[in-house]
């Protein structure tokens, strides 16, 4: 099933938003994207260096597992989430072999590791885009084609218990795991929300998700903040706050060391803000910039 519209609106934002940090922020090792992992990805942002490496000489884990190394795929693989991975070269199945252990084990790295080698095969089932030309359509199936080689042995079960894996790394505190928590949504798949509102494991998961959102944007990470605005604006996953919503768009702009003046925030954000709450809400931002993304740059500059 489809997510709800509104859903559906925030993540397209959600895709916006990474474009926009990118431009700001330059370059990035490890970008991000609302597509497929079968589809070439939106540009997207990190603060932290997340580029899967092995800890293993290469040819390790091969001998170990018995599991046969491809060579690098021509194009790079993205996982669900639409972060870059690097398999070193190695199926799926040999790739999670060399993080499995530390992984179960509860080592946070490896986990994000074994999560994002699985998402990489989360979407090999989906349906097809619907696309303009045969063209295009022919070359989507190549592509998937080559995933589907690249995933060669990855179970079900696999791929059901990456979630499990990517609660692990949020939870442990890996910033890039807290964003990807949210942006899987529950069960790791497209749900109608609104249907699904009565079901306990949503519930859970809308509460969680916004838990890591903020456990992220509390050590200065601007998407993270830049989640919570749209999250409080669209009013899906918590009930909808104006001055929330503005206030971390605040702290959003200090975290990318960015200036918005109150008249372009009175534009975009406030316009239906009575004064009082306009200072309130400008207020709350510089409050949470002076938590998060001040003392980050600091400890980052040390």
């Amino acid at each position: 099933m489809k997510p709800t519209i509104r859903y559906s609106l925030l993540l397209a934002a959600a895709a916006a938003c990474l474009g926009i940090y990118l431009s700001m922020t330059g370059s990035s090792d490890d970008p991000l994207s609302m597509k497929s992992a079968s589809q070439a990805p939106l540009a997207g942002p990190s603060s932290n260096n997340s580029v899967l490496l092995s800890p293993f000489a290469p040819g390790a884990a091969e001998q170990e597992s018995g599991l046969a190394a491809l060579p690098h795929p021509p194009t790079p693989v993205y996982a669900r989430s639409g972060r870059q991975v690097d398999l070193g070269g190695l199926t799926v199945q040999a790739y999670i072999a060399k993080w499995n252990s530390l992984a179960r084990a509860g080592d946070k790295d490896a986990a994000f590791h074994v999560y994002q080698a699985t998402a990489v095969c989360a979407s090999n089932d989906d349906p097809a885009p619907a696309y303009n030309s045969a063209a295009e359509l022919s070359q989507f199936l190549d592509e998937r084609k080559k995933l589907l080689e690249l995933c060669a042995g990855v179970n079900a079960a696999q791929l059901q218990e990456r979630m499990s894996f990517l609660a692990v790394a949020a939870r442990e505190g890996k910033v890039e795991a807290q964003i990807d928590y949210f942006m899987e949504g529950p069960y790791g798949r497209d749900i109608n929300l609104a249907k699904s509102a009565d079901d306990p494991v949503v519930q859970q998961w809308k509460t969680e998700a916004v838990t890591e959102l903020k456990a992220a944007a509390a050590q200065g990470e601007p998407f993270a903040l830049a989640l919570l605005a749209q999250i409080y604006e669209a009013g899906e996953l918590l009930p909808r706050d104006a001055k929330q919503s503005l206030a971390y768009k605040v702290a959003e702009a200090d975290a990318r060391s960015s200036v918005l003046s109150e008249e372009q925030l009175r534009r975009n954000i406030g316009a239906q803000m009575s004064d009082a709450d306009f200072a309130s809400a400008l207020q709350t931002g510089k409050q949470i910039a002076a938590t998060c993304c001040k003392k980050n740059r600091l400890s980052s500059q040390e």
